[in-house]
């Protein structure tokens, strides 16, 4: 069998180290790409991009090399990777590039599902930082670095206004491959209070014809820094159960 290749897209603010838990678990017969968008990481000195439909084009650029291997690919996004990851797969169909064998994706409702109502990305530094702390996700001692919120502010911002903008059309003709969701027990729950209604969650099986899978993890939207090795296993069984999208 083929190394399996799994392209990961992180979260707002995340670039190529923010799985590096998850890839330490992974199987050796694994390769794991994580994606690094502009502003961040290896890419700090280049320009923020405040839009998906920005941010896709520059992922599908980084992509391509990738998926032009031989193999099959899986991708993996959690939260505004979730987002990328969706789109970035129905650009590689449009331009009739080999898809994804599987989508994996964790932290976030259905596409057309509008997590982020409250508007943060127009909120002062200090509100901003109070928002990103109820999230949670980042230990507590971050909020003490004042020089970790100015380096980490205009990522998470145009990160932040990227998801708010962003206008889910509807397919038409929905993915022929596997979808694989999983999120934190403590996302779930009533709109108002800012969490996903389960419905919201198990819209995924309207984005493909093919087998749609759900599982509920203990955490917050989080979770999957407390379930690294699970979600690990989870991704690899995924690309090696044998669903193969017909191209």
């Amino acid at each position: 069998m083929d190394k399996v290749r799994i392209i990961a897209i992180p979260f707002a603010g995340g670039n190529r180290y923010s799985f590096g838990d998850i890839e330490k678990h992974i199987a050796k017969k694994t390769e794991w790409i994580t994606l690094e968008l502009p502003g961040r990481g290896g890419r700090f000195k280049e320009n923020l991009l405040t839009s998906v439909e920005d941010m896709v084009d520059d992922l599908f650029q980084k992509i391509i090399p990738h998926v032009l291997k031989e193999g099959e690919y899986v991708i993996y996004g959690h939260s505004l990777g979730t987002i990328l990851g969706y789109e970035l797969t129905r650009r590689i169909r449009n331009k009739g590039l080999k898809q994804p064998s599987c989508l994996f994706f964790t932290g976030r409702g259905a596409p057309g599902f509008e997590r982020c109502r409250k508007k943060r990305s127009h909120l002062p530094k200090d509100e901003f930082w109070e928002e990103i702390d109820k999230i949670g996700g980042l230990p507590s001692d971050f909020f003490e670095h004042k020089e970790l919120l100015d380096l980490y502010y205009p990522i998470m911002k145009s990160d932040f206004k990227a998801v708010e903008n962003y206008k889910f059309q509807e397919m038409e003709k929905p993915f022929s491959m596997p979808i694989h969701i999983c999120m934190g027990e403590d996302e779930i729950g009533e709109e108002d209070d800012d969490k996903t209604p389960l419905p919201s969650m198990k819209a995924w099986a309207n984005e493909s014809t093919a087998t749609c899978t759900f599982k509920l993890l203990e955490g917050d939207h989080f979770f999957i820094l407390n379930h690294s090795k699970t979600i690990a296993d989870k991704i690899y069984n995924a690309a090696i159960s044998g669903d193969v999208v017909a191209h």
